[in-house]
């Protein structure tokens, strides 16, 4: 009996040994799962993207690497043990400590709040924070949670200031600017909106009231109201549809006014509204103002040509008269006690007669110039049409027509165009014209890119480079430099003719090319045979090499700088660099002014 006993006391010893092992086990597992799942917590902590912190008492005791960084620490050792106002800020000192107080105490806190960081190396960073009461070590820590928002915050002060300017713009722009939504309500005016039309917002709450006020016509409203259908159908997102209409403001005013609607991608319109009365009303002005002068202009021309023809026939009459005469006297044989007399007589009625045909080729030239700049307002009108309405295609073809018309009837065919290797063609003018100055000692030299070759009419080319060398000439004193120079710019082939001359002011500058006009004052003008010094001419070769420009399609440009001893042109050079009174070195003369004219050619294609 006893020994049973004894058998179930060890079997029952037996059994609570095996829960006993089992429990061990059991809280081995346990200890083993705690030491992993706190080295998942700490790989996660230490991997975060937010700093966090550990706070207990008022002081750190632990900081994950993030937090290191975020304040720009080179380790936790930096931070942990110091006082949780260590990362603050001076400005939001007060308030995180305060925070931190209440917490600990189990105060009511904000879930979130922000404050103001300073990291190791001073910089001023912006921080969202949460926290969570926890235990440690059986004593109460909170977990911290920061977030580094300084880039949203610097981004937020950003748009916030973008906004404030904004504002300002659109409050202070000189135009009148609206938002309209998709359902024609106004969603804001500025201040030159009222201005213009006299309407404040709410008087204009959306678009048909604010028609029905503008435009009183119901005619008149029905087609802006057309137009502004058409263009919403028509017109893509982003696309500017400008209109011009007449208004009629608050207090009755007649207004012309620039609609310019800008279609949104959200359905919405920025509408601006510039009031352009005043710039219409001078614009009409001066056509008036215009038409009356080109009226004026025409019948000077008229009376200039008639007067051109009317002395040609009489001209020529006496000059045939006065050949005669002096074949007579010469029979006689006294022809030499008139011969100073008949030769002045022969010689001005000989330029009577060449400046009456100099007269008609610039009458003729000017009727080609003008049609090119008719032909060139006609481009510009239909394009400020096309502004304010669609031009039919059959306007379109009709207005080309007219424009080739134009063209056809006042320009002269173009002659045959050659390719032309431009450095030896220049060489051989330049050695034509050394072979024309006679005694003059005016410096002629070439420089710059060989192989360049153009298309044009030679005949043209030449005519054109020799008339801006003999220019030249005409304008250097001996002792000075006429320099041709020629290079390649992108598409383009530049020749460069550049002088020392005496150059030309300001004033006569923009009229160089306009005809019959030369630089010098009319009462000291002389007569002097081609290439001398101060020769002149009547600008009768620049007024044809414009319109060779033109109808050939080159460029060409001049500077200019007056030289500075001869500030007027009535103050005369003495054609020669060592007799300038104002030199210590003839060498000088040349920095002191001089002209450059500039001729480019499209180059050929290959």
């Amino acid at each position: 009996m006893e020994e049973r006993k004894l058998e179930e006391v060890v079997e029952s010893l037996k059994k609570r040994i095996l829960e006993l092992e089992k429990s061990l086990e059991d809280l081995k597992s346990r200890e083993k799962e705690l030491e992993e799942a706190e080295k998942i917590y700490k790989v996660a902590v230490e991997h975060s993207n937010d700093g966090v912190a550990m706070i207990g008492g008022s002081k750190h005791l632990y900081v994950n690497r993030r937090f290191v960084q975020i304040f720009e620490y080179e380790s936790p050792e930096e931070i942990i043990g110091k006082p949780v106002t260590f990362v603050v800020h001076p400005d939001d000192f007060n308030l995180v400590k305060s925070i931190s107080e209440r917490r600990m105490r189990g105060d009511e806190v904000p879930e979130r709040y922000e404050f103001k960081g300073l990291t190791k190396t001073g910089k001023i960073i912006y921080l969202e924070v949460s926290a969570a009461s926890a235990s440690f070590k059986g004593e109460p820590v909170y977990l911290v949670f920061l977030r580094d928002v300084t880039e949203r915050k610097e981004s937020e002060k950003l748009l916030t200031e973008e906004k404030e300017r904004l504002n300002t713009l659109l409050e202070n722009a000189p135009i009148g600017i609206a938002l309209v939504d998709e359902k024609g309500v106004f969603r804001y005016v500025n201040p030159k909106f009222t201005e213009i039309f006299g309407y404040e917002s709410r008087e204009v709450p959306d678009g048909r009231t604010f028609l029905r006020k503008l435009f009183p016509d119901q005619s008149y409203r029905r087609k802006v109201i057309s137009d502004w259908i058409d263009n919403v159908k028509t017109k893509q997102v982003g696309q500017r549809f400008p209109r011009i209409f007449t208004i009629h403001t608050k207090d009755g005013k007649k207004k012309i006014v620039n609609f310019i609607p800008v279609r949104l991608a959200t359905g919405e319109h920025i509408i601006t509204f510039e009031d352009i009365t005043e710039r219409i009303e001078a614009e009409e002005a001066l056509r008036q103002s215009k038409e009356q002068l080109e009226r004026l202009n025409v019948l000077k021309s008229k009376a200039i040509d008639h007067i051109s023809h009317e002395l040609k026939t009489p001209a020529s009459v006496l000059l045939g008269s006065l050949r005669i005469l002096k074949r007579k006297l010469s029979e006689m044989n006294i022809t030499r006690s008139f011969e100073k007399i008949l030769g002045a007589m022969e010689r001005n009625v000989s330029r009577i007669l060449e400046i009456s045909k100099e007269t008609d080729e610039i009458f003729r030239s000017q009727a080609e110039l003008e049609s090119v700049s008719l032909t060139m307002e006609m481009e510009d009108l239909l394009i400020r049409l096309e502004r304010m309405v669609e031009v039919p295609e059959s306007i379109k073809f009709h207005w080309k027509a007219i424009r080739e018309w134009l063209l056809k009837t006042f320009s002269e065919e173009k002659e045959d165009n050659e390719d032309i290797e431009l450095f030896s063609f220049l060489e051989n003018t330049l050695e034509r014209i050394r072979g024309k100055i006679g005694a003059r000692r005016v410096h002629l030299r070439l420089i710059g890119e060989k192989g360049l070759a153009i298309r044009i009419n030679p005949k043209v080319l030449q005519s054109t480079i020799e008339g801006i060398i003999k220019n030249a000439i005409e304008n250097t004193p001996d002792g000075g430099y006429v320099e041709v120079f020629t290079e390649k710019r992108d598409e383009r082939v530049l020749v460069h003719i550049k002088d020392t001359g005496v150059g030309i002011t300001e004033e006569n500058l923009p009229h160089l090319f306009d005809g019959l006009f030369h630089t010098e004052a009319t009462d000291l003008y002389r007569s002097k045979k081609p290439y001398e010094f101060g020769a002149g001419g009547k600008g009768l070769e620049l007024f044809t090499i414009k319109r060779y420009a033109l109808k050939y399609g080159f460029e060409i440009s001049v500077k200019s700088k007056r030289c500075v001893h001869l500030p007027t042109e009535r103050d005369l050079c003495p054609g020669d660099v060592k007799l300038c009174k104002y030199l210590s070195d003839p060498e000088e003369c040349k920095e002191k002014g001089g002209t450059t004219f500039t001729l480019s050619f499209v180059l050929p294609n290959p």
